[in-house]
């Protein structure tokens, strides 16, 4: 099939996806295509089941006008993150739906065996969540720690520190759909910037604390480094600070040690009795504590805040995404706005922009899929019928 061809098979698609259009005619005025052409294209959407074509029961003269709908699960793929000291795998639709969700808990001393019977065992019973008629197009590994993604190598991750350089498309690769590899930071900015329609020109510091610690950076909506999932590791910074702390990478004094939720969430649940210890849960008792009081969270602060200053005197991002359990706190995130607001360096450029992003992975899960989707679209039209 041309490429002109399938480019107007996905536009109608996504049309219709998204409700801009739900008849031929409204198709029609959106792309300016001949109404013959149209009823060609639909009909092999509908051909391939990836849009439906209903007419309702009419009570007056003429023919009833046919509603066209996506059907948002002839396509799926399998999604897995990592969050907290977990695994996890999820079916998720073309609307970025969870459709089922399975986890796994391996420990700290897993090797890439203990992985790889792992992460076999999850994508299979993801998959088993898929609808009859709902093909599986990819698996993506969303991951933590530092990347090949090129190689589709997850390299090393501080929450399995005997894991290295685990070949994912070696592993994985004979279960079917293509195996997709991206770093979980880059994901989450990607699915911000889109979702926010950032400018070509405008950057962006994506800042997580929370389990761990880390960030991503953005010009427009194309990540740094996105294609080779390596940057910004400053949860594993070296304080230099002489307390001696081990850190999961194997380093002492990393900052991790000082204010990541797995370092600190222990004292802190002696502080605040019943604290979660999981980023999910922990947001929501966090979001509702008087947090400033605590010596704690004060010298994490700290540390926390001095850092994001320093990557804005290193990057000048326009605006700075704040993630993770402990900005959901309002007095806590009122500290970076107020700190980056009287930072001298930074008062004598365009004010920063400061704001929180999804505590629910939303963003995570479309800016990993959002390609694979385009990718498996674009193989599901060309396909001949």
């Amino acid at each position: 099939m041309d490429t002109a061809r399938t480019h107007d098979l996905l536009a109608i698609a996504d049309l219709v996806r998204t409700g801009r259009a739900t008849s031929r005619g409204m198709i029609g005025r959106e792309l300016g295509i001949r109404s013959t052409t149209i009823s060609d294209l639909v009909g092999q959407l509908v051909a391939r089941d990836l849009v439906h074509e209903n007419t309702p029961r009419s009570r007056t003269k003429g023919r009833p006008t046919s509603i066209l709908s996506f059907n948002a699960q002839r396509l799926g793929a399998v999604y897995v993150t990592v969050t907290d000291q977990s695994l996890v795998a999820s079916a998720v639709d073309l609307n970025m739906r969870t459709i089922g969700q399975v986890i796994a808990n391996p420990p700290p001393e897993a090797d890439n065996n203990n992985l790889v019977q792992s992460l076999r065992q999850l994508i299979k019973d993801a998959a088993r969540y898929f609808p009859p008629g709902m093909e599986n197009g990819a698996i993506v590994f969303s991951l933590s720690g530092l990347l090949d993604v090129p190689g589709k190598i997850w390299c090393v991750s501080s929450r399995w520190p005997r894991m290295r350089n685990l070949d994912l498309g070696q592993a994985f690769g004979d279960l079917g759909p293509k195996i997709w590899l991206i770093r979980n930071l880059d994901a989450e900015l990607t699915g911000i910037s889109q979702a926010e329609q950032h400018g070509e020109e405008e950057t962006s510091l994506l800042l997580h604390w929370g389990h761990g610690i880390g960030a991503a950076y953005a010009v427009g909506r194309e990540v740094v480094n996105r294609n080779r999932g390596r940057f910004c590791e400053i949860g594993h910074w070296m304080l230099g600070n002489g307390q001696n702390r081990q850190c999961t990478c194997g380093n002492k004094d990393c900052l991790e040690t000082v204010a990541a939720l797995w370092a600190i969430g222990p004292r802190l649940a002696e502080e605040f009795p019943g604290l979660p210890q999981n980023e999910r849960e922990a947001a929501i008792t966090l979001a509702r504590l008087d947090l400033l009081d605590s010596p704690v969270i004060k010298s994490a602060l700290s540390d926390m805040l001095r850092l994001t200053a320093n990557l804005c005197r290193l990057l000048f991002p326009d605006r700075v995404v704040l993630t993770g359990p402990f900005v959901q706190n309002p007095d806590i995130f009122r500290k970076f706005v107020d700190t980056l607001a009287v930072a001298p360096m930074l008062r004598s450029v365009d004010k920063v922009r400061v704001s929180t992003g999804d505590a629910h992975q939303s963003a995570e899960v479309s800016g990993a899929l959002s390609g694979p989707f385009e990718e498996c679209l674009a193989a599901l039209v060309s396909r001949e019928v």
